[in-house]
């Protein structure tokens, strides 16, 4: 697996090297105004070196060696009642480095062309022969016929507002409290003046995924852990469905964004060959969002309600409701929803910027008890579950030329409870924290 990973990494730079010898002739395009048309091909190489120190004061729920925080692990005791997860680690890594190809081709349809091309060593799993690999983040190309774009391929999904997102150092940029997801989709842009747009999109899941509850069969598993997996949509036969209003203006930005997605957990349920399953479970989510810029600091801040936010690395997800046995099965389904809070400050300085993140996130379950499982991110129909998750962070960058130099304290504590069958928890909870210390550099190119 390794040599055929190496033998695709060499083909592309072989690739990307012969296409920058045929454009190195047109750099003279390469800094054209963005208004403006052109029918010459360019393209633009930037991205960045990033290295991360980390320690962590207890184990956490992680991705990529603990590169990707999301929050502290439960307590889990051993047969003398000693917690396992109060064990602090450290790592450093450099998989967040990336390399970004932006494109300007030639007019067509009316409209100018441009695209980008976005890649990063992260990984697309945890395993020996997953992490570390050079991975697809961004596959998008846009027609722009000025009031109106049209986009294709993999992007930020629009929940993500990159204009609009914390400043935190650490490579999670705000999850849990943040929505944070990149999809395909075809995307429409619509301006109706200087200062109002509309974004409606038609979104599937490729690189952060929905929870579907599979075995190793494909049929319905209510006994197992569910599969981070595209089944779930992809089955339903209908994409995310997304609309969103945005007002600019030089120093505010406000918007309000509603999604609404279904998926089809699962085709059939019970012992094999099962029984074909056609229950859906649909989630809409809202979400406003602004930011202000003053002549010393900018201010960010947004809210999320949503259901069903797995794919967008929150909390939640769905509850399984009913029976089934060998020849009949009455099985339905019920989003859990989360309510989440963000803000963020930081300082316009030019070498030295400080800031200050803190979120809020709630699980709220779902709205009906007696769910057979749960199938989401800090939830479950019986034993441990997470009730709300909190962090302050604050942080300070040097900047000197193309090198950044930056360090955070991150303090996140989740509140660990007893669930009830409906995803939700009660009773008292247990407030388990993880101090982050971070310190990175970066070189910009």
């Amino acid at each position: 697996m390794k040599t055929a990973s190496f033998k695709f990494l060499f083909i592309l730079i072989i690739m990307i090297d012969l296409f920058s010898y045929k454009v190195s002739a047109q750099d003279k395009y390469l800094q054209l105004d963005e208004n403006k048309s052109t029918n010459q091909w360019s393209i633009k190489y930037s991205g960045f070196v990033r290295n991360d120190i980390f320690f962590d004061s207890r184990q956490i729920v992680n991705a990529r060696e603990g590169e990707l925080e999301l929050f502290p692990a439960d307590i889990a005791k051993d047969v003398n009642g000693l917690d396992k997860n109060a064990a602090s680690s450290f790592n450093i890594l450099a998989v967040s480095s990336r390399i970004t190809g932006t494109l300007t081709g030639p007019d067509a349809f009316g409209a100018k062309t441009s695209g980008i091309i976005e890649g990063e060593f992260f990984g697309n799993g945890n395993g020996v022969y997953e992490g570390n690999l050079f991975r697809m983040r961004h596959a998008y190309a846009q027609l722009d016929w000025g009031k109106t774009k049209l986009g294709f391929g993999q992007y930020w999904h629009p929940l993500y507002n990159f204009e609009c997102a914390p400043g935190q150092l650490s490579f999670n940029a705000g999850m849990p409290f943040v929505p944070f997801n990149r999809s395909p989709q075809v995307r429409l842009t619509q301006a109706f003046s200087h200062n109002f747009q509309l974004i409606v999109a038609a979104i599937a899941e490729r690189d952060f995924t929905s929870i579907v509850p599979y075995n190793n069969s494909g049929l319905a598993s209510f006994t197992t852990a569910g599969v981070n997996a595209t089944e779930g949509i992809r089955n339903a036969a209908i994409p995310n469905l997304h609309t969103q209003v945005i007002y600019k203006k030089a120093n505010a930005m406000f918007g309000v964004a509603v999604d609404w997605k279904m998926l089809r957990p699962a085709l059939a349920v019970g012992a094999a060959p099962g029984i074909v399953s056609n229950a859906t479970v649909s989630g809409f989510s809202f979400e406003v969002y602004g930011k202000i810029i003053t002549q010393c600091a900018t201010l960010k801040a947004s809210f999320v309600s949503g259901q069903n936010l797995t794919d967008q690395l929150m909390l939640g997800g769905y509850v399984a409701y009913g029976t089934y046995s060998a020849t009949t099965a009455s099985i339905y389904y019920q989003s859990t929803s989360v309510n989440s809070y963000w803000i963020d400050i930081s300082g316009n300085g030019k070498n030295i910027i400080p800031g200050l993140f803190m979120g809020y996130s709630k699980n709220n379950g779902s709205n009906e008890l007696n769910g057979i499982a749960a199938y989401g991110r800090g939830i479950g129909v019986s034993g441990r579950g997470i009730n709300d998750i909190m962090r302050v962070s604050p942080r300070i960058e040097f900047v000197s030329g193309k090198f950044k130099i930056g360090t955070e304290l991150e303090i996140t504590t989740a509140a660990y409870g007893s669930s009830i069958s409906n995803a939700k928890v009660t009773g008292n909870t247990d407030a388990v924290t993880n101090i982050r210390g971070l310190f990175i550099t970066t070189f910009l190119f």
